[in-house]
């Protein structure tokens, strides 16, 4: 859900687009057939192959990061421990990134959930007008998941000046690949297990109160799950854990939606597979009892609109490929062009675990391009460019 700036990569000029057309970034767009140039043209891979923990760590520790608060700070130092049991070899990792930082390491969980509880703020509030002000500010991120396929999907929402102002990247190790935020581990995949998310928040299910036991912070459930051999054995890990805010993971080998919130663990499938967006079967039953579903799916920015897209996609496509999922990532309304709020589609990213490919756009698809990357370097479709020797970049 979000994206943070690196500070010692240089751009090359392959990253912006500069093509000629009648709209750029910014501009309003016609809702059914925007045009405008790329903003930015594939991803840059992170290739830390064969480099080992030190690496990754040294890379991490230069992500720009939040200022947690304090409530959250003490969230984070809650999770510290139970984040060990079910990440263990990213919990090291996030230690000796607080090392070269010279903080805590609770500090760093901490940056990595501040954006989530804040916006989690605004929900809590179940009144009517302060839901249709405030459900805004995750209207965004459709996830889906193809059922026996290995291949789950995300299109990533944010305001445009993410898109303007920060590069996407994807960091590559052995076994893991994974989109850096704020100096942590999130959307990735495995060798086994794909992930991508949607933070579905308090109209959705509890809030963990700040003294909980249990908590478990969300780049430690990446961390967790896309070192697991299968969703099953996610499950196992992430029993009897709440994240802080309530949440949902798209997960792939075979495909489910992983709901977890302080009212526990909850599993759902679909038919075909699993199309989610940011609120849970019981908020959507909750909200339809107050309101008919075209004023809530209005109020609740597409959410529900984008829900049954992805849902009716999965249960129907006839061939269920990385070609299908580009697909539905360009279909209204699960893709976010500039019409009316400055809040748009920024990127999409695809992990097709039995291929061992990720495919990431720098962009909304509609007008950029997807990055290849794939385990087995056999497989990659991209030149290579090494910048001062530290991190390969393949565009």
């Amino acid at each position: 859900m979000k994206k943070s700036i690196l500070n010692i990569v240089i751009l090359s000029a392959l990253s912006f687009g500069a093509v000629a057309a009648d709209n750029v970034a910014g501009d309003k767009l016609d809702y059914w057939n925007p045009e405008r140039p790329a903003v930015q043209l594939g991803a840059e891979v992170i290739d830390l192959t064969g480099k080992g923990p030190e690496a990754i760590a040294l890379f991490l520790a230069t992500v720009d990061r939040l200022q947690a608060d304090d409530e959250v700070l003490q969230i984070a130092k809650n999770a510290v421990e139970n984040n060990k049991k079910i990440a263990p070899e990213y919990a090291k990792i996030m230690e000796r990134q607080a090392q070269i930082r010279g903080v805590e390491v609770h500090e760093l969980y901490a940056a990595l959930l501040q954006m989530d509880w804040s916006v989690n703020k605004l929900l809590a509030e179940a009144d009517k007008k302060l839901m249709a002000e405030n459900f805004t500010k995750i209207r965004g991120c459709t996830t889906i998941a193809f059922n026996d396929s290995g291949i789950v999907a995300q299109s990533n929402d944010l305001g445009i000046s993410q898109l303007q102002e920060f590069p996407t990247r994807i960091v590559k190790t052995d076994d893991v690949m994974f989109i850096p935020t704020d100096g942590g581990h999130f959307q990735g995949m495995g060798r086994h297990v794909g992930a991508v998310l949607n933070i579905i928040g308090e109209p959705s299910a509890k809030t963990a109160s700040v003294d909980a036991d249990n908590l478990v912070t969300i780049d430690a459930v990446f961390a967790a799950i896309t070192h697991s051999k299968s969703i099953e054995d996610a499950i196992s890990k992430l029993q009897g854990y709440t994240t802080p805010v309530a949440m949902n993971f798209t997960v792939a080998d075979d495909s489910a939606a992983l709901e977890i919130s302080a009212e526990g663990l909850v599993v759902v499938r679909g038919a075909g597979g699993i199309g989610h967006a940011n609120h849970n079967a019981a908020m959507k039953k909750r909200i339809l009892g107050m309101m008919p579903i075209t004023e809530a799916n209005e109020i609740f920015a597409d959410s529900f609109a984008r829900e049954a897209a992805a849902q009716n996609f999965v249960d129907f496509a006839k061939e269920k490929t990385v070609d299908g999922m580009k697909y539905i990532l360009n279909q209204k309304p699960i893709n976010i062009t500039l019409y009316d709020k400055d809040f748009v589609t920024v990127e999409t990213m695809i992990f097709d675990t039995k291929k061992g490919c990720a495919h990431i756009s720098g962009d909304n698809p509609l007008f950029g391009e997807y990055s290849q990357v794939c385990f087995d370097y056999g497989l990659l479709s991209s030149s290579l460019l090494s910048i001062a020797g530290f991190p390969t970049l393949i565009r």
